[in-house]
């Protein structure tokens, strides 16, 4: 896939081009990544997981103790109860599964899939701000742009497809 990824941008200088693929991409890794942290929260008790967070974090913490993510993914966890910590798992894991589907399909150009796409991340966004209204955490401001930025990249990509189909 990388390897095919690497020849496209290498073939295709278009801007637009590249840069959806490369959101596209970035956003599979996402994707991947909930989908992983979706699976463990699912499959691992309450203690196991806080165990996996404090791993994960105290090299970090050693570093700097005042380290503002991790010591709040340490909270985060220790707070989470376990009815939390299932609606979470499902959520990541029913929208990293989404969002792996939706990439796939648009990395492939399917052309019925970019209308559906453009939807699905429509609906995550509205998610998103809502979210985003009652936490105010910096991250998910992040993820309300980029997300923003691939619908865009999308609409974009879709009508250079559908103008290109209408010339050929």
């Amino acid at each position: 896939m990388i390897v095919k990824f690497v020849k496209k941008i290498g073939n295709n200088i278009n801007l637009i081009d590249t840069s959806f693929y490369v959101g596209l991409f970035i956003k599979a890794i996402n994707a991947l990544i909930e989908f992983v942290g979706g699976f463990l929260m699912i499959t691992l008790n309450h203690e196991w997981l806080n165990r996996l967070i404090r791993l994960l974090a105290i090299p970090e913490l050693r570093e700097d103790p005042n380290d503002f993510v991790m010591n709040s993914i340490i909270k985060l966890g220790q707070n989470l109860s376990i009815g939390s910590q299932h609606s979470i798992a499902i959520y990541m894991l029913l929208h990293g599964t989404t969002k792996i589907i939706v990439i796939w399909l648009l990395w492939k150009k399917k052309m019925w899939a970019y209308l559906p796409a453009m939807a699905i991340f429509g609906l995550f966004i509205t998610y998103e701000i809502y979210s985003y209204k009652n936490i105010h955490s910096g991250i998910m401001l992040f993820t309300i742009i980029i997300d923003v930025a691939i619908v865009a990249l999308i609409i974009l990509e879709y009508i250079r497809l559908k103008t290109e189909k209408k010339r050929g």
